[in-house]
């Protein structure tokens, strides 16, 4: 029997937050004397060329995190719902195994779509071409559910599933014949792929630890000590066969962020036994203070690890630690629960720092993952004392979360070359050539429009398969 859940908007706000800062972060202006800050660590101003011995991170390498992160914590709520309505441990991982496929093939769309781009000058025919992918995704991926539906509108959903994936096809043939473009296996986009194997191997750890916090645990420190090996002492692994001609399919390598999903799946159960239990959770002035001080330790390191003043960072977020549990000792409860894990992976995190030789997202190190995941979950803390003590429930943020995939392709796809067809955006490109303040304007523009157009569909209850 199924448990009625309160929905908790923690999770939709801090997924939310991850997709505008993917938008945000690809749609400012690049030609516009903007700080190193303002980019990933390891791709500098002028050149932005990749360099991987650069140490540190900034906000744009936490989004990737914050969102495998929100994506852990989402396990529970989805898969444990499904299984106390009576739907089989095979029938849950067939869900899985069919979540990777069309991750996958989400994965593989966008890579061949994005070939377009480097292809010639960006022109009319382009436009209309990403636009018309558009709409043949949506009309693939969308769920269409028609209550009480009779007849022919029962199948209304399958049919429209049905017309976009053949207008996909045409779509593909427009793109090898019209514009000269092969298909090819091994164009991807990296982010969705990653995604799909961690949303099935997180997926399976859940189940397989469902009913054990303890044994989860027990299989992050597992795949932290093969992330080690890989890391410190790679010949102890050389046993570990390639996966040569499917590397475009799946890596060894992806299964490294399942250290940032696994903690965020085992803050979701906590999340999830909070709100089934029904009681409160009250702030005092004492409680509300380190939920500012938990924030306040996840912001921190956009100085310490940038600037790379290592020692004076972990100082500061030990200091911060000892002060929230100081002024939560007596309370066990979702928001002192999260916390907890979260400064215990971001110190350790710190801690790597210097083994590491500098934490770095590129090639992603053990520094990376334990830091940045402490830094989420300590996020979703203060986003829960938001919640409960200020009922900040985020609806236009928490929309746009609960619609990630289309989310993440609006800007791409849909508005941004409707934008460049009515000379919107050549003017916006123009204002922000040279000057930091457009340089700004023009991603928070863009990603507000982005997060419009998101919010308007979540309302419809238009929701991509995802």
């Amino acid at each position: 029997m199924t448990t009625k859940t309160k929905r908790i908007a923690t999770i939709d706000m801090l997924r939310g937050i991850a997709i505008v800062g993917m938008i945000l972060c690809a749609n400012i202006g690049f030609n516009s004397d903007l700080p190193a800050w303002m980019f990933h660590a390891q791709t500098p101003p002028p050149t932005y060329a990749f360099n991987p011995d650069v140490p540190g991170i900034t906000w744009v390498d936490l989004v990737f995190p914050f969102f495998l992160f929100s994506m852990g914590a989402a396990f529970p709520l989805a898969m444990r719902k499904r299984l106390e309505g009576g739907m089989s441990r095979w029938k849950v991982a067939g869900s899985l195994i069919k979540r990777w496929f069309i991750l996958t093939a989400f994965g593989l769309i966008l890579g061949n779509a994005y070939a377009i781009g480097g292809s010639s000058r960006p022109s009319w025919n382009i436009y209309l071409f990403n636009i018309s992918l558009w709409t043949a995704m949506f009309m693939t991926f969308v769920r269409v559910n028609i209550k009480e539906a009779e007849g022919w509108k029962k199948h209304l959903g399958t049919a429209i599933n049905l017309c976009g994936a053949a207008m996909m096809v045409m779509l593909g043939f427009v793109l090898v014949k019209w514009f000269g473009i092969p298909l090819n296996r091994y164009s991807s986009d990296i982010i969705i792929m990653i995604l799909a194997n961690i949303a099935i191997w997180g997926g399976l750890i859940w189940m397989f630890t469902k009913d054990s916090l303890r044994l989860r645990w027990l299989v992050f420190l597992f795949v932290a000590a093969i992330k080690a090996l890989d890391s410190y002492a790679p010949e102890v692994l050389s046993f570990v066969p390639s996966t040569g001609s499917l590397s475009w399919l799946f890596s060894w390598k992806w299964l490294q962020y399942l250290l940032i999903a696994i903690p965020g799946s085992i803050v979701g159960d906590i999340i999830l036994a909070h709100s089934r239990s029904g009681e409160g959770l009250n702030f005092d002035n004492r409680s509300i203070t380190a939920g500012f001080l938990a924030f306040a330790a996840a912001c921190v390191q956009l100085w310490g690890l940038f600037t790379r003043n290592v020692t004076a960072d972990f100082i500061i977020s030990a200091a911060l630690a000892a002060a929230f549990i100081g002024l939560t000792w007596k309370q066990k409860n979702v928001f002192t629960r999260t916390a907890i894990i979260g400064f215990t992976l971001l110190l350790v995190g710190i801690a790597f720092d210097p083994v590491d030789g500098g934490i770095t997202k590129d090639h992603c190190n053990l520094s990376y993952v334990f830091t940045t995941s402490g830094m989420a979950a300590l996020t979703a803390a203060f986003l829960l004392m938001l919640e409960f003590r200020f009922s900040v429930k985020g609806k236009f943020l928490a929309g746009v979360g609960q619609n990630p995939m289309l989310a993440y392709t609006v800007t791409n796809f849909l508005t941004g070359p409707v934008l460049a067809l009515l000379g919107i955006l050549p003017a916006l490109y123009g204002l922000a050539a040279g000057s930091q303040f457009w340089g700004v304007a023009q991603g928070i523009i863009i990603t507000f429009i982005m997060m419009c157009v998101t919010y308007a569909f979540t309302r419809l209850r238009l929701f991509w398969r995802s």
